[in-house]
């Protein structure tokens, strides 16, 4: 198993569960997140940027 560091962006939501499933769901396309944290938000933009840790199954040939 690995860790890796990611950093993500996901768009803004008006409810703060669908923020957070939006947030779970993309983490999920990198690894299975260990934790993760909201370090900006661009209102402009509309979007959220996040840091996490993720872990990465591997297989051992």
């Amino acid at each position: 198993m690995l860790t890796q560091f990611v950093q993500v962006e996901v768009p803004l939501q008006n409810n703060p569960a669908h923020l957070e499933r939006a947030i779970a769901q993309t983490l999920q396309t990198h690894g299975d997140p260990l934790r993760w944290a909201i370090t900006g938000i661009d209102a402009v933009q509309g979007i959220a940027r996040i840091e996490a840790v993720v872990t990465i199954s591997t297989r051992v040939v």
